[in-house]
């Protein structure tokens, strides 16, 4: 489970989809909303951004 990778407070890479395409983003975990299910996360370039936990493929 990529649970525990999101807890880390290190930089993480997330290989997502979006709009049917594959994305890569490296940046850290801001805070996880498990009721909706999404990931806010903050980029190498402090740019926020928001993930939903299903189109995450992996987490490195």
């Amino acid at each position: 489970m990529f649970l525990k990778k999101l807890t880390e407070k290190k930089l993480i890479t997330i290989v997502y989809y979006t709009n049917g395409a594959l994305q890569t983003i490296k940046g850290r975990a801001e805070k996880l909303n498990i009721i909706e299910e999404i990931l806010s996360l903050k980029d190498e370039k402090q740019k926020s951004l928001k993930i939903r936990l299903s189109s995450i493929k992996h987490i490195y």
